[in-house]
């Protein structure tokens, strides 16, 4: 009822609103190692630019983010902290190998970042993903560019819808988001003469994208959880089993996905 929203809004705001002022001052965030892990984070991925893929250094930020936060583990707390659009910053495929201490060399030797050599060149310029609590779906988008069978360079649009649900960590509790694929991925291309094989084009964008822009029925991500192991009110760090890991940061303006909010 209105209670209830009134309450959760005002809960939302206490915890989420307080990071993004405390950031600004260099004094707070020094004396927070939360707020110092998140400033960092974001000044190294700088939000506003293509996504990228995750590296130790980022990964060992996030770790101490999620070490320092407080891990959202309640349905109600999710739906109005993850409703709303979410670029992507950056992810990885297998952070396990990103972890400290582990040796650049070893890394990229083992690929951490999913990119095996040989996959086409292809600049993303934006990925973007929006969820609906209401409808329970979540839209992913990717904007990107490449060479088509001429060599020119063309525009092009990757378009994932899923349905969600929240599920129980079998273990921890913790709420998760379920996803299944709503529909088949749509590909938009501006040219009749792609100069690849579409498999090769997919296997490249999901090489450098989150894990639910991969959802395909009777694949391997036929079924995706995710678990939220940090949220404020403009970050989102998402990890999916086995050793996946995206950073997303809020696309909507001036918070306006509270204003819904009765």
């Amino acid at each position: 009822g209105c209670t209830t929203a009134a309450f959760l809004h005002a809960h939302m705001l206490a915890l989420l609103a307080a990071p993004a002022l405390s950031v600004v001052s260099t004094a707070s965030a020094a004396s927070s190692p939360r707020l110092a892990a998140r400033s960092a984070l974001l000044r190294s991925l700088e939000p506003n630019s293509p996504p990228r893929l995750l590296n130790a250094e980022h990964m060992a930020l996030i770790g101490q983010l999620e070490a320092a936060g407080t891990t959202p583990t309640t349905e109600d707390f999710l739906q109005l902290g993850l409703q709303g659009r979410w670029a992507l910053c950056a992810t990885i495929r297998n952070a396990g190998l990103l972890e400290p201490g582990m040796s650049p060399a070893h890394a990229a030797a083992s690929g951490a970042g999913g990119a095996a050599g040989g996959l086409l060149p292809i600049g993303i310029a934006r990925a973007e993903t929006a969820l609906s609590i209401g409808n329970s779906t979540v839209r992913s988008r990717a904007w990107f560019q490449l060479l088509d069978g001429e060599r020119k360079q063309v525009g092009a649009l990757l378009d994932v819808e899923s349905r969600f649900a929240f599920e129980s960590d079998s273990v921890t509790g913790a709420r998760l988001l379920a996803l299944r694929p709503a529909r088949p991925p749509r590909l938009a291309l501006k040219t009749n003469d792609l100069g690849c094989s579409i498999d090769a084009l997919v296997e490249a964008l999901h090489a450098q994208l989150s894990p639910e822009f991969a959802l395909v029925e009777g694949e391997q991500y036929d079924r995706l959880r995710l678990s939220t192991t940090y949220l404020d009110e403009s970050l989102w760090v998402a990890r999916a089993a086995p050793h996946c890991c995206s950073v997303f940061y809020r696309a909507d303006d001036e918070m306006a996905w509270l204003s819904g909010v009765q």
